[in-house]
């Protein structure tokens, strides 16, 4: 389990960003006036399908090592 994140992110073929990143994902500009603000419609299979496989293998490490990415994966997740 000691190279389990390293491994999980050669495996999905994740590159360190050039400057640190504060937030866990991009913002979206608010849209004053509307009932509810949803993501953009990215709903393909094969996005639905990695997103599916990411959070899985960090599932099963939160589970077992860190429980501290729970949130994490929950905002991820939905």
């Amino acid at each position: 389990m000691l190279n389990y994140v390293t491994d999980a992110l050669k495996r999905f073929h994740h590159t360190r960003p050039r400057k640190a990143q504060d937030q866990p994902h991009a913002h979206l500009n608010t849209i004053y006036g509307a009932k509810k603000q949803y993501a953009p419609d990215s709903d393909s299979k094969a996005n639905k399908k990695f997103v599916q496989e990411v959070t899985g293998t960090f599932l099963y490490y939160a589970r077992a090592v860190d429980l501290t990415i729970l949130t994490a994966l929950g905002s991820i997740a939905t």
